[in-house]
């Protein structure tokens, strides 16, 4: 479940709940909108901003934010390889129920040759990361009645996974430098008294990603650097939420 929050273009505010299932349709909406952006946030939630036109030289922004009204905590390395086992296999199930021989995997979660521990598994469903499907019946070891349920990676475990993997930085302007330090040696810099002469004001803002594959010189400044930055934090949210969805 998730807590909404949608800014109209007008400024308007409404609040509400809304339920996974709808979060992802809108998702989808959003994919298929080349007016609309979507980012995820470090918590769970995500931003969706789609540009309204309504004659305006400007287009206005009508923005539709959601957060989990469960908070995920901290997601550990630990958590994330238990999250990555579970979502790479459909079959990962909880046992719920098993014959005495089998009694010990109850409450632990299986994906294929991984194992996650009872109490690790109970946290991990608390704090909303998992979802847990229906009981069906099994069998243990082939021969032996046992109760699962299917669980899978939640979706807001899986934005506040994405967001970690795309955190980005944005540096301050390397201010005065010599001109041949940044190869404009076809410059003389200031002709003035004082420290500053044969300088210039470098404006230049560096920002990169922790995913190691993206980064930016922002020639305008810093600003211009946080542009870019968010700009690539939304297409990578807009890759990474496709391919789950697929």
């Amino acid at each position: 479940m998730f807590q909404e929050t949608i800014t109209a273009a007008d400024g308007t505010v409404e609040t509400g709940t809304a339920s996974e299932a709808h979060v992802v349709s809108l998702l989808r909406r959003a994919l298929g909108n080349r007016r609309c952006t979507v980012e995820a946030t470090c918590t769970g939630g995500v931003v969706i901003v789609r540009e309204v036109w309504d004659g305006g030289v400007i287009p206005k922004r009508r923005t539709l934010a959601f957060e989990p009204v469960t908070p995920l905590g901290n997601i550990t390395a630990r958590v994330r390889e238990d999250l990555s086992a579970i979502g790479s296999r459909p079959s990962a199930h909880l046992v719920t129920k098993a014959e005495a021989e089998f009694r010990t995997s109850v409450g632990r979660i299986s994906a294929g040759m991984w194992g996650v521990a009872p109490a690790a598994s109970r946290k991990l469903v608390d704090r909303g990361l998992l979802v847990v499907g229906e009981e069906f019946a099994a069998t243990s070891n082939g021969y032996l009645a046992e109760t699962r349920r299917l669980v899978r990676v939640s979706l807001a475990a899986r934005l506040a996974m994405i967001a970690a993997d795309h955190r980005t930085r944005t540096g301050a302007p390397a201010g005065y430098v010599r001109p041949a330090d940044i190869g404009m040696t076809g410059s003389a810099g200031l002709c003035k008294p004082g420290k500053r002469s044969g300088m210039l004001y470098d404006r230049r803002s560096p920002s990169s990603c922790a995913c190691g594959d993206w980064s930016f010189h922002g020639a305008d400044g810093p600003d211009d650097a946080r542009r870019k930055a968010r700009e690539h934090r939304q297409s990578a949210t807009a890759a990474a939420v496709a391919a789950f969805l697929d």
